[in-house]
């Protein structure tokens, strides 16, 4: 076979490329996600359900306290589950994490209530070794993470957050972000999942308190200026720097008047 010298001017500069960086040009490297039965391969990201081809590889990816909800692909509403203040909250996630638990390095666990996103993260090392943060240790309570692998499965784990919500709380989302050893990530959005009351002591605090102060949010949609919100005992009406008023816990706004995200009102 004769090939032509204009042919071989642009075929010898991609092969002297592919020797300096020691970079192998094989058909699999251009389909990374092929294989013969869809389920596995490089390139698939945890998941607590739906993976990013449309398959279904975990039936029951959340359970919180006790009631299981199968995960969509990217952000779904779930029945809301409501606690008290200091309840314990028990929620597991199963994830598909190709390889099994030595091969999931992170999962964190946010609760946003439209103002403010605390959260719980879980990370594990190349050497197995696990650590647990939480972004504010007065919100949280008693924060405890588990992990074991799936018996029936050795390419899925649990993951097991049990922890308390020390103050009231707005309906709110779960934000469930994953990643692989890879750092393949994966995001869910579980809307409306948890609400956290005040604790019901007696008969007489069932009845509805007409002084009920209402979430920053709520006072400003009925005209309520954002530096005359007013805030549940406690709390410090702060403003983020986009003009939105939340009402935080001291260490709170200590936090994000160090980050420049908001000020005292």
């Amino acid at each position: 076979m004769t090939i032509s010298k204009s042919l071989a001017y642009a075929i010898i500069p991609i092969f002297v490329i592919a020797l300096a960086t020691g970079f192998t040009i094989t058909p699999s490297a251009f389909d990374v996600y092929a294989d013969s039965e869809g389920y596995s391969g490089v390139g698939l990201r945890p998941t607590l359900g739906i993976d990013n081809r449309g398959y279904t590889l975990i039936e029951d990816g959340l359970t919180i306290n006790g009631q299981t909800f199968k995960a969509e692909y990217f952000s779904q509403t779930i029945q809301t589950q409501t606690v008290k203040v200091n309840q314990p909250i028990d929620i597991t996630l199963h994830l598909f994490v190709k390889g099994g638990l030595n091969n999931l390095a992170h999962a964190s666990l946010a609760v946003n209530n439209g103002e403010e996103s605390k959260h719980i993260q879980w990370n594990q090392d190349f050497k197995g070794t696990q650590t647990v943060s939480v972004s504010d240790n007065e919100f949280f309570k008693n924060v405890m993470v588990k992990s074991r692998a799936d018996p029936n499965n050795p390419n899925a784990v649990f993951l097991n957050f049990k922890f308390q919500i020390s103050e009231k709380t707005e309906t709110s989302t779960l934000k469930i972000v994953t990643w692989n050893s890879a750092r393949e990530a994966w995001t869910n959005y579980f809307h409306d999942a948890i609400k956290v009351d005040e604790t019901i002591l007696d008969a007489k605090s069932q009845t509805p308190d007409m002084n009920e102060i209402k979430s920053p949010l709520k006072q400003t949609r009925d005209g309520v200026s954002a530096s005359n919100v007013k805030c549940d005992l406690g709390k410090k009406l702060m403003i983020k720097n986009n003009g939105t008023p939340i009402c935080v816990s001291p260490a709170s706004a200590s936090k994000l008047v160090a980050m420049g995200w908001a000020k005292q009102a």
